[in-house]
């Protein structure tokens, strides 16, 4: 339990460091521009895909509640 107390100091002392340095501005505008492009690729994906009703949907078995 000491540990994670100690690691979690230092990891908080390293965080505000780089915060104050604008470091984590930088990897938070990185992030979000991968997200998007990915989430962007993924759009056009499902959009060229041939919508084919020959696709068998794949059905699950219900679920029934068990009382205990």
């Amino acid at each position: 339990m000491i540990r994670t107390l100690i690691f979690g100091a230092i990891a908080g002392y390293v965080g505000k460091k780089l915060y104050d340095q604008g470091k984590l501005t930088e990897f938070k505008n990185d992030l979000t521009a991968r997200y998007n492009q990915a989430k962007a690729d993924i759009a056009t994906q499902r959009a060229d895909e041939p919508t084919s009703s020959t696709v068998p949907a794949t059905t699950a078995a219900p679920v029934s509640p068990t009382v205990s």
